[in-house]
């Protein structure tokens, strides 16, 4: 059974700007392949992914509610903080 992660569309860049959404709680990510060409800024809620991901490992199935659509994806990379290992950014990669 897959774990159900549910993103948005991400409209703040940077690094100033990502440090901001952290702060409210938003996981920045990007989401590539598939049927994208190029790579999509999303953006998730920390806490909740944080601790999915913790619970259910890097390699789980996952499912992304993105843009009204259930996407079968795979985490490629997460990014920490170095002292607190927190999630600084996610990302996915559609399964083929």
């Amino acid at each position: 059974m897959a774990i159900e992660l549910t993103a948005e569309k991400r409209t703040d860049f940077g690094k100033e700007k990502c440090k901001k959404l952290r702060v409210k709680d938003i996981l920045p990510g990007n989401l590539y392949g598939g049927s994208y060409k190029e790579p999509v800024a999303i953006q998730l809620e920390l806490r909740k992914c944080e601790l999915l991901i913790k619970r259910n490992g890097k390699r789980a199935e996952y499912v992304l509610n993105y843009d009204g659509q259930s996407i079968p994806v795979t985490i490629n990379e997460i990014r920490y903080e170095p002292v607190m290992k927190a999630f600084q950014h996610l990302d996915f990669v559609v399964k083929s």
